[in-house]
């Protein structure tokens, strides 16, 4: 499915493949500026980049610790451990990405709570919400890509539908953080689609009328 010429271990985003090609490419939805937090190898956005961002001056900014989701939720504490994993994923992700010129990317290494405050003069078609596997991480990202994201963009969050096997509490699941956003924001998304992943577009506000 993806040419040879990239540099993956792992193929988690095949699964989402069939629905994010019914929302952007049959339904030709416009994207030109993207923000994913959490990028790991690549592999999402290397789909995005081959079959959404084909308008120029197209932007993606990724924001990750290149460490894996357990980095991302501090959970890594051996430092040659976690230095040797993000130099992998880093290289590979870097190596993946030299493909499209075309696209200015913006690499941000680091947490994405430190990250994301930092970010609050851009403003986003598409937001892709990846990292932490804990529901508290995952709700404090979901509240700053809210406030990153434009009207009528589109917020997609994975592993919606994962669970920790070796350890069910809700904490470390991101479901109850979705939940608890959707709870707080229902007013101003609509829901695309449910599934292991979760999708929603952002209302445009009502327009008020100046007599």
């Amino acid at each position: 499915m993806f040419n040879e010429k990239y540099k993956f271990t792992t193929e988690w985003f095949d699964i989402a493949i069939p629905t994010w090609t019914e929302l952007f490419v049959n339904n030709k939805k416009q994207i030109k500026d993207v923000l994913e937090i959490g990028c790991y190898e690549g592999r999402a956005t290397v789909w995005l980049c081959e079959n959404v961002l084909n308008q120029p001056g197209s932007t993606y900014e990724v924001v990750d610790t290149f460490g894996g989701s357990l980095s991302e939720s501090g959970m890594i504490h051996d430092k040659e451990q976690l230095e040797q994993g993000a130099l992998t994923i880093e290289e590979n992700f870097r190596h993946n990405i030299q493909f499209f010129p075309d696209i200015e990317f913006t690499i941000h290494k680091g947490l994405s709570q430190k990250v994301l405050p930092q970010l609050e003069k851009k403003q986003y078609d598409l937001i892709y919400i990846d990292a932490s596997h804990r529901a508290d991480d995952t709700l404090v990202d979901a509240y700053f890509a809210h406030k990153l994201l434009k009207p009528g963009g589109i917020l997609i969050f994975d592993d919606f539908g994962w669970k920790d096997p070796k350890d069910l509490s809700p904490i470390n699941s991101p479901e109850l953080g979705i939940r608890m956003f959707y709870q707080l924001y229902q007013s101003e998304y609509e829901l695309l689609f449910e599934g292991y992943q979760v999708g929603f577009v952002k209302k445009n506000p009502n327009k008020i009328t100046l007599v």
